[in-house]
């Protein structure tokens, strides 16, 4: 069921950028083209009970840069389930504001380590569907490219030590993300 759903995911992937691939090379002389398109991923946590994978998925055709985009898979592997954020955490726990006084204390910090760097963060808050995936004694919460910040940025990565907040963490999964 796990590997079926990211396959089809990459697979789903592929299609699209074959179908963008054809529409450029329309457009464009052959000599003159350039299309590229990759899927890769890194297993970020993996243990009896819990498999967190970021799969990564890179496209350019032209231009300055490409673009690239991190799909998370966080899967309880005793029921299957692809985890949200909001299952993690206790329920009645306002887990959107913790995670976002964390992100707030780190981009603060970035400013004192290096001057001005917080300036080129624009955050006011994780998404209900945020994007996370899960690595020893971390929640890691991300965003895509342009979300939070400019391309150079990359894509911004706040870990959440597990042990700061795990008062909050289900007992469910408190074990599984630690």
């Amino acid at each position: 069921m796990i590997n079926q759903r990211i396959k089809d995911d990459i697979l789903n992937f592929y299609e699209e950028s074959l179908k963008e691939a054809q529409s450029f090379l329309e457009d464009f002389e052959l000599d003159e083209s350039r299309f590229i398109a990759d899927a890769s991923f890194e297993v970020k946590k993996n243990t009896s009970n819990i498999i967190s994978i970021l799969v990564k998925y890179y496209k350019y055709s032209g231009g300055a840069h490409g673009y690239y985009e991190y799909i998370p898979y966080n899967f309880d592997l005793r029921s299957g389930k692809n985890l949200t954020l909001k299952e993690i955490f206790k329920q009645g726990v306002d887990y959107k504001i913790i995670i976002n006084n964390e992100i707030e204390k780190q981009i603060e910090e970035l400013g004192k380590k290096e001057k001005d760097l917080d300036k080129v963060y624009d955050f006011y808050g994780i998404k209900e569907n945020q994007k996370f995936y899960l690595e020893d004694g971390n929640i890691v919460i991300y965003f895509d490219l342009y979300d939070i910040a400019p391309y150079a940025a990359g894509i911004p990565e706040f870990p959440i030590i597990v042990e700061n907040i795990k008062n909050h963490i289900s007992q469910d999964y408190l074990d599984l993300v630690i």
